[in-house]
């Protein structure tokens, strides 16, 4: 039962969870904030539609290889940060190449995308990969039966 409750809502809602903070790492470098202090009042609105926009990039690059990954990672019980850590930046690059190809971006614009895998790869680690594989049942080795005190040991001594 633990295990159904985490794939219905634990890992989707940390999947969630980590686009959103991804989006945010991409675009908050970007952002223009003196909308804030010149009195602009659509600046919220307008930062909050970017997010949705760039959170709903990122939920749609990285779904299939997030997926292989989460799979991977439950089934085999691995908990790594530094797995994880090392996917996000796999996953920044693969990105980056993907989309550029060999013409990569400014250098702002690679640091934005890898620091967004890294965001992404520690936010669910934080909410789901941490706890992964602990739904599995583990094989426990047969114990030995108690002794009862009825057998005597012989203690030879020392010369």
């Amino acid at each position: 039962m633990i295990a159904v409750l985490r794939f219905l809502f634990v890992i989707p809602i940390a999947f969630v969870l980590a686009c959103v903070t991804a989006g945010f790492a991409m675009l908050w470098p970007f952002m223009n904030t003196e909308g804030v202090a010149g009195g602009d009042p659509l600046f919220f609105v307008e930062a909050g539609l970017g997010l949705l926009a760039q959170t709903a990039q990122v939920g749609a690059t990285a779904l299939y290889p997030w997926a292989a990954f989460m799979l991977v990672t439950e089934s085999l019980g691995w908990r790594s940060i530094l797995l994880h850590m090392a996917a996000g930046v796999a996953g920044g690059y693969g990105a980056l190449r993907s989309v550029y190809g060999d013409a990569m971006p400014h250098g702002s614009v690679q640091t934005a995308v890898i620091v967004a895998g890294l965001a992404f790869a520690l936010v669910y680690w934080i909410v789901a990969g941490r706890s992964a594989g602990r739904w599995r049942r583990r094989e426990r080795l047969p114990q030995a039966a108690p002794q009862t005190g009825t057998e005597t040991v012989e203690t030879v001594p020392r010369a």
